[in-house]
């Protein structure tokens, strides 16, 4: 990971914040109630953004291959 999550208290409440290599803040969480519960947030979103892939959701997914085969209609 290039940068790093820091976890900050606001009041009564905690956060985690992620910084870049600059220590620019690029994203902040919500309010948790609690440090260990804000630690394990930011530990699963650092787990789950270590190697993650980008992908493009704005674009629509390929449609599936339509099957060459007709089904035999029914009879009423």
């Amino acid at each position: 990971m290039a940068g790093k999550i820091e976890i900050r208290k606001s009041g009564e409440k905690f956060r985690f914040a992620v910084l870049n290599r600059k220590g620019e803040k690029l994203v902040q969480s919500g309010p948790f109630d609690d440090k260990p519960s804000t630690k394990r947030a930011a530990s699963s979103l650092a787990k789950a953004v270590s190697g993650a892939e980008i992908v493009d959701a704005t674009k629509p997914a390929a449609a599936p291959a339509k099957s060459g085969a007709r089904r035999p209609k029914m009879k009423r």
